[in-house]
């Protein structure tokens, strides 16, 4: 039996190669990251610093012997995650060997009254921040059952989208039966909006009372603009 040794030759030649060069990666997968760039969404309301979530990717690298290859870069998202302020993380290593870490922070919609918590976009509860304070309205009378807190993300929600309401409205309250109001800023006055149904007519019904009030200048003269009856506006006086 004839062997073709150049045959045999070539294949250890491939298996030696192929060896180095899986070595060569696993070695640069794991070494250390010598640079790092840190981008945070909205920059200038900044629930969570550069520093922290610099601190945060060496301990999880050095904890979780995380490296550069994809699979060590969707580990290093994955814990980046968990941290509470952060809302989505995205992580890449560019061209030069540059470890990218894009941050998307969580955003709050109203705050609770304890001052402790805010209520996000997503409708899930979110901590404070010590570097930031956002401006949003305040939650009074929550009870902390999940049927209510779904009810003020709805009516969170709506003012956060509503451009003349996500600029006025300081306050939402809620009493025991679910009924819901809402104060705006520079008057004494609340809007009774009661149950949520038909949310987007009643905030329509007092707006167009709203206009032609600020007209007349009587809006000060009211303590309740009741919007509980269909297609009206029922004012009561201080």
């Amino acid at each position: 039996m004839r062997f073709n040794w150049m045959k045999i030759k070539l294949i250890l030649l491939l298996v030696l190669i192929s060896g180095l060069f899986y070595s060569t990666i696993s070695v640069n997968n794991l070494r250390d990251i010598s640079k790092m760039d840190i981008y945070i969404d909205n920059p200038n309301n900044l629930f969570i610093t550069k520093d922290s979530i610099n601190n945060a990717v060496i301990e999880i690298i050095t904890t979780k012997n995380i490296g550069k290859s994809s699979v060590h870069v969707k580990a290093l998202e994955f814990e980046l995650n968990k941290i509470e302020l952060v809302r989505k993380s995205d992580v890449f290593v560019d061209v030069n060997g540059t470890m990218v870490v894009n941050i998307q922070q969580r955003k709050p919609i109203a705050r609770f009254l304890n001052n402790k918590f805010y209520l996000d976009e997503d409708g899930l509860v979110m901590p404070k921040s010590k570097y930031y304070s956002a401006r949003v309205p305040v939650i009074k009378g929550y009870t902390k059952t999940q049927d209510q807190l779904d009810l003020i993300y709805k009516i969170s929600s709506y003012i956060k989208n509503d451009k003349f309401l996500s600029q006025s409205a300081t306050e939402i309250l809620i009493d025991s039966n679910s009924n819901f109001s809402i104060k705006l800023r520079g008057y004494r006055f609340k809007i009774l909006i009661g149950q949520l149904n038909n949310l987007d007519l009643k905030i329509k019904n007092f707006k167009a009372f709203y206009i032609n009030a600020s007209t007349n200048q009587i809006l000060n003269k009211y303590s309740v603009i009741n919007l509980q009856f269909d297609n009206q506006v029922v004012c009561v006086k201080n």
